[in-house]
């Protein structure tokens, strides 16, 4: 499967990204003790790339051509409306959702991190 996909190094990305996620995931359910940054902030970091390489499949699925690359506006886009809905919107009617720059901050450099990735063949 990976051999047919273009943007290699992105993919192997995504999939370790996965399985930090399953990790950190994991140890919120055993309550194991670890760095307060581990829970607040690697799950905003990991967020941009793994939703924009969802996004990118679905245009290659749609336009039928795995050229097509997400330009740097679209990236910038979903970081700033996930910046928007998740620290500033959600916050206002939700408990459970924090404002905090720090995450606006990770999904930055997840956008930047991704838009690298992506340029890289």
């Amino acid at each position: 499967m990976m051999r047919n996909l273009p943007l290699k190094w992105l993919h192997v990305y995504v999939f370790l990204s996965i399985g930090v996620f399953l990790c950190v995931q994991s140890l919120k359910q055993l309550a194991i003790t670890k760095p307060d940054w581990v829970f607040n902030h690697i799950n905003d970091f990991l967020t941009i790339p793994l939703v924009a390489t969802l996004g990118l499949h679905a245009v290659w699925w749609i336009k039928k051509d795995k050229s097509i690359r997400l330009p740097i506006f679209t990236i910038f886009s979903l970081v700033l409306l996930f910046s928007i809905v998740f620290e500033y919107y959600l916050p206002q009617y939700s408990y459970r959702y924090t404002d905090d720059i720090w995450d606006v901050i990770c999904y930055f450099f997840g956008g930047i991190v991704y838009y690298l990735l992506q340029k890289k063949q």
